[in-house]
């Protein structure tokens, strides 16, 4: 295929490890060999440190493959091909926050679910808005992947700026994936063997298909769920090789007895139907949340690049296996358009009737072909009707986040949080509400001297 040029918006970032090694893996393969990648960053020493990297990193593997960064948005977008965005706009910080302050009322914190995740996106969506309309500007013809959360917001805001090439990419279809190797017996690391057919809202999808080799394992899921220690013995979310359930796995097949589907987002399943035992684990002193985890991972992730430029050796790889999965990911969409290769990928995209429950112009997560014309959603069967409603509501919720962030309407944030079945108490939520406002008000500027 032709290089390509890709701009990388939030360059500075460590995930840029699994991004480089996946695009590495593909030069070396032939696939976009010859392309230039350019990072942009409003962080200067961060993305010029990932820039020397990916170069040194090129160079040593013997790989037809510049970097180049620019700290001018325009600039860096000029004449890209696609554009990957993976901005946080307050960091881990402020995901901290939204994780915390709710929990501090015992109430949800997540950043993407519930009050936490609307807050991600007032914080996220105006900084979307301005790179859709500086893409208009600069490269109108990429296609812009975003691979920044909360995800079906960040497309439905960019879609409504005026970028209509925008998709969204989430890892959460991994989860069930993931579930049905073990149920299988088969290593997780053949967890990419498992086609899974999701439909439904990102982070609340449903698997109406699931295929391993082509053989329907839907028609012998109670089977493998009968054969499978169901007591969760592997801990309750830890992803890794072990063969075991985890309780959250396990949860899911109770789930499946009851609804005769799997959730397409396990990790997130808890989030709607195992929300006390959620709770506990989050009101525990002891628990450790995901921006904490997140915080310790990249400055090993940085402490690695560090010492492999420093011995002169340095390597395009990606830091672990869950890292790996993030770039096949975020990149694999890339070469799979660039390549009309026609894979199957769960993808979030406007929904046009795949989803026909939801509007038309809704940002629905559904398993797509890759082609050169963009994803195009695979038919399956309409969602049940026991989890149609609960989807129906998670759009709801999306939406309104997206109103509020993108019209500064403090009304519309009460609303969108109280959309989410998680919070039902007006008078905890509007507490939880106005300390998420003054914790996070230097990134709000929109609400700035607004009731």
């Amino acid at each position: 295929m032709p290089a390509v040029k890709i701009c990388i918006i939030g360059g500075g970032s460590a995930y840029m490890t699994s991004m480089f090694g996946t695009i590495a893996r593909y030069v070396r393969d032939g696939g976009l060999a010859g392309s230039e990648v350019v990072l942009t960053d409003i962080e200067e020493k961060s993305v010029k440190t990932m820039t020397e990297w990916g170069n040194a990193g090129a160079k040593n593997d013997g790989l037809k493959l510049k970097f180049s960064y620019d700290m001018n948005l325009e600039r860096a977008l000029t004449g890209s091909d696609f554009v990957l965005s993976c901005i946080r706009p307050g960091g881990l910080d402020s995901r901290f926050l939204d994780e915390t302050i709710p929990v501090k009322y015992g109430e949800l914190g997540n950043e993407t679910v519930g009050v936490g995740g609307v807050f991600m996106a007032l914080r996220t969506i105006p900084h979307v808005v301005k790179i859709a309309e500086a893409i208009q500007k600069k490269c109108p013809n990429a296609w812009l992947v975003n691979y920044t959360n909360p995800t079906n917001m960040v497309c439905d805001a960019s879609v409504r700026a005026g970028h209509k090439k925008t998709l969204g990419l989430c890892d959460g279809v991994w989860g069930v994936k993931w579930l049905c190797a073990k149920l299988l017996k088969i290593p997780t690391t053949r967890a990419h063997e498992i086609d899974a057919y999701v439909s439904g809202v990102n982070h609340h999808t449903w698997a109406l298909r699931l295929e391993h080799k082509g053989k329907d394992l839907y028609k012998i899921m109670d089977k493998l769920i009968a054969n499978t220690d169901l007591r969760g013995k592997a801990g309750y979310e830890p992803i890794d090789t072990n063969p075991l359930l985890n309780e959250v796995e396990a949860d899911c097949c109770r789930l499946y007895k009851q609804f005769g589907i799997l959730p397409g987002t396990v990790y997130y399943s808890r989030y709607y139907y195992a929300y006390k035992k959620l709770m506990g684990h989050y009101l525990d002193p002891k628990h450790e949340f995901r921006s904490q985890w997140l915080k310790n991972m990249r400055a090993e992730k940085l402490k690695d690049i560090a010492k492999q430029m420093k011995t002169g050796r340095p390597t395009l790889v990606p830091h672990d296996l869950e890292d790996a999965a993030h770039g096949d990911q975020a990149i694999g969409a890339i070469h799979g358009i660039a390549t009309d290769a026609k894979f199957l990928e769960a993808v979030i995209v406007q929904n046009n009737g795949a989803v026909p429950s939801l509007p038309k112009d809704a940002q629905v997560e559904v398993t797509c072909r890759m082609t050169k014309n963009g994803p195009k959603a695979v038919a399956v069967p309409p969602l049940p009707l026991a989890v149609d409603g609960m989807v129906r509501d998670a759009y709801i919720f999306g939406k309104l986040s997206v109103d509020a962030a993108m019209t500064g309407d403090k009304r519309l944030v009460y609303q969108a949080a109280m959309a989410h079945p998680a919070h039902r108490d007006l008078d905890v939520i509007t507490k939880v509400i106005e300390d998420l406002f003054k914790a996070h008000k230097k990134y709000l500027p929109q609400f700035n001297g607004k009731k």
